[in-house]
């Protein structure tokens, strides 16, 4: 079996060359369809190849709605080609939406037009797949939950002692916030339920890259007692590490579909924050999570305590059996039978 993955690997995050070497160790043969040049490269596949793409909005999206517009349509001739010479098109819906929406209505249009064309649709959750149902109106049969692997053994450690690179004591009470930092993210309102919540011995490093705003906000904030700011892009070498300097991670995301980054403090086995969502009780066991609910004044640094001290009474929940449920193998098993159009959704 034939697959072009768009991407097959990625320099930014582990998921497609994790997702990629576990498929071939599964028999697939994997193409890559190169950035930038999908039309030219699916006119290469053959009657019963398949073509795997994981975001799509990169062959349409433009902040020129004319341009938007034409890309679009080639996007969707490409499509039309496709499924004329009888290749099998699967998409990953990572996020019902991407993480920026200049034009709303054309998104849901395309996207539901994109849908319509695929053979088949993964998404990562049940609560993914009831969401893609109602915005997309995809029937429940042409999508199949498979669980996001894990990234357990995928980041070794080179041995950096974060705690002491940054200052920080070896019995301070430490939060993190890791990955690409957006507006969408809640960075904002972490500051401030940091400040709420901070004492002599706490500390909350941020570290990743930052957009042009959000730098500027966060260089605003360097006033804030005990705040590390690390703004770029940590390097894969370094994330087993960083993580190590940590007890808490805190993820106050504005929308969630599935993150990766949960998953990685999972792999990582560190107690998390995060909103409340259907994402978390198909993932994690019991105290795994902090959840919050945002609406509410104070909820995140309420659940920011609370995950600090329940990191103080040695909580040890199952993270074997929540990773074992993650393990690449079984996930590579499950789309090579989407990819064959033989699964059981």
């Amino acid at each position: 079996m034939k697959v072009w993955m768009w991407p097959k690997y990625s320099e930014l995050n582990l998921y497609n060359n994790l997702l990629t070497d576990s498929l071939c160790g599964a028999g697939v043969e994997v193409m890559d369809l190169t950035h930038g040049r999908l039309a030219l490269r699916v006119a290469r596949a053959k009657p019963g190849d398949v073509v795997h793409v994981h975001w799509m909005h990169h062959a349409y999206q433009n902040h020129n709605p004319l341009l938007f517009a034409a890309k679009s349509a080639l996007l969707l001739t490409t499509l039309l080609v496709l499924k004329a010479k009888r290749v099998r098109l699967i998409w990953t819906l990572h996020n019902l939406y991407p993480h920026e929406v200049k034009y709303r209505r054309m998104e849901r249009a395309m996207r539901t037009l994109i849908c319509r064309f695929c053979s088949g649709l993964i998404v990562a959750s049940e609560a993914a797949k009831r969401q893609a149902m109602a915005e997309f109106g995809v029937p429940g049969d042409k999508l199949t939950v498979v669980k996001h692997g894990h990234y357990a053994d995928a980041y070794p450690s080179n041995g950096t002692n974060f705690r002491r690179r940054y200052g920080i004591g070896e019995d301070a009470e430490v939060y993190l916030f890791l990955g690409a930092i957006k507006a969408y993210k809640g960075v904002e309102e972490l500051i401030e339920a940091y400040r709420a919540v901070q004492t002599d011995n706490s500390c909350l490093i941020i570290a990743g890259k930052a957009d042009r705003e959000m730098e500027a906000y966060l260089r605003g904030a360097e006033d804030t007692a005990n705040l590390v700011l690390d703004l770029r892009f940590i390097p894969n070498e370094e994330v087993a590490d960083l993580l190590g300097a940590a007890d808490v991670m805190v993820m106050p995301y504005k929308e969630i579909t599935t993150s990766g980054s949960a998953i990685l403090g999972l792999s990582f086995r560190k107690l998390i924050v995060m909103p409340d969502n259907g994402f978390i009780d198909e993932y994690f066991e019991e105290d795994m999570v902090v959840r919050y609910d945002p609406g509410i004044a104070g909820g995140l640094a309420a659940a920011m305590e609370a995950a600090m001290r329940s990191v103080k009474e040695g909580r040890s929940p199952d993270y074997d059996r929540a990773l074992r449920e993650l393990e690449w193998g079984s996930i590579a098993e499950r789309i090579k039978n989407v990819y064959q159009g033989r699964d059981e959704r």
